[in-house]
């Protein structure tokens, strides 16, 4: 059945509502390969003019043919009936019949956090979005989010930086790169991680798409955080589905006056849980992280240097003249602390003389 769920899904243009509608009158996705034209014909009929879309692609594409195409080109495909469909999307109103994916799909055991925000985010939140996705690495969770610009693609980097896991869910199909500047960052979430879409291969983004794929990355999380947002936006969509689905919402607060505080503070206003620090956020998520903080910072033998430099260090990023008048160390052992210190997880260049801890 599996080939023609996969078959069914890969009609384009096919959207949810029509494909529910063909299996109300169908039943199961190898009726509708198997129709006549005579049903096929009433429907059109009935004012279902897209109809003509499951008779092109019939012309084209068997199930068989399908498979083969997409498998041809590094595509899986799980339909919702599948033991490998994602569990946390089972639960959900309006779930995908089927996913479409490049990689890997979302752990099941493991915790699951959507850091979703503005595209043109300033850069203290693509450095809060990026220290929540670090500790949402380093606590062994993994990070869902939509690989778009700013804020989404800060957070996925970072977590892919310090050796976590993380799922983009697109607006497109997993065999386009949307934006096309974040080639290198699809490169690393499908070999890291995975690509995830309800809409089949070839499928270009388009504007309609990406308020619906929301629901999706927030199904698949079990915390939604907002870190930047204006009133309007798609993290609040997000943040709306997540609440209706039973998700925990997180939102970063601001300062009345700023536009991109608007929504997280509108979030908050309406009961979203506040991220009032890393440290708070990480605690409340992962409440078994501490233990596994200390874990991982007993298997480091620092030298005292490093001691002295690693506790300098903060989530905030420093610069390389702030750590050498707090430590008074000579600029080349600092230099050379640092890098021990980056070598075995516990500090980051997050850009070219700043560094920030990781742990």
């Amino acid at each position: 059945m599996e080939e023609y769920w996969e078959w069914l899904c890969s009609i384009p243009c096919l959207y949810q509502a029509q494909k529910e509608l063909l299996l109300r009158c169908f039943g199961t996705p190898q009726a509708v390969w198997e129709a006549g034209e005579q049903e096929l014909a009433h429907l059109e009929g009935r004012g279902c003019g897209w109809i003509q879309r499951v008779r092109s692609f019939r012309r084209e594409s068997s199930p068989e043919k399908t498979v083969h195409t997409h498998r041809e080109q590094g595509i899986q495909f799980t339909s919702h009936e599948h033991t490998k469909y994602p569990r946390r999307l089972q639960t959900i109103a309006g779930k995908p019949y089927g996913l479409f994916y490049k990689g890997e799909l979302p752990q099941e055991e493991q915790k699951s956090v959507a850091i979703v925000g503005a595209r043109m985010c300033t850069r203290a939140g693509k450095e809060r979005a990026e220290q929540l996705a670090q500790r949402v690495a380093l606590a062994g969770g993994q990070v869902i989010s939509g690989a778009a610009y700013g804020i989404d693609g800060a957070a996925q980097w970072a977590a892919l930086e310090c050796g976590g896991a993380s799922y983009a869910v697109l607006g497109c199909g997993v065999d386009r790169c949307y934006p096309a500047s974040n080639r290198q960052l699809f490169e690393r979430l499908e070999k890291h991680g995975g690509l995830l879409s309800e809409f089949p291969p070839g499928t270009p983004p388009r504007s309609p798409h990406f308020p619906v794929r929301n629901r999706i990355i927030s199904g698949l999380a079990d915390v939604v955080a907002v870190v930047e947002a204006r009133q309007k936006s798609g993290s609040l969509i997000t943040a709306d589905f997540a609440a209706e689905q039973g998700r925990r919402v997180m939102a970063v607060p601001g300062r009345p006056e700023d536009e991109l505080s608007a929504g997280c503070n509108i979030l908050i206003s309406q009961g979203a849980e506040v991220i009032l620090s890393v440290d708070s956020f990480v605690k409340s998520v992962f409440p078994e992280y501490k233990k596994r903080k200390k874990q991982l910072s007993d298997d480091f033998a620092l030298a005292p240097e490093e001691k002295l430099v690693y506790s300098s260090l903060d989530f905030h990023a420093k610069s390389v003249w702030e750590l050498e008048e707090q430590t008074m160390l000579p600029l080349a052992e600092l230099g050379s602390s640092l890098l021990s210190l980056e070598l075995k997880g516990l500090a980051k260049e997050t850009e070219r003389s700043y560094y920030a801890r990781l742990l």
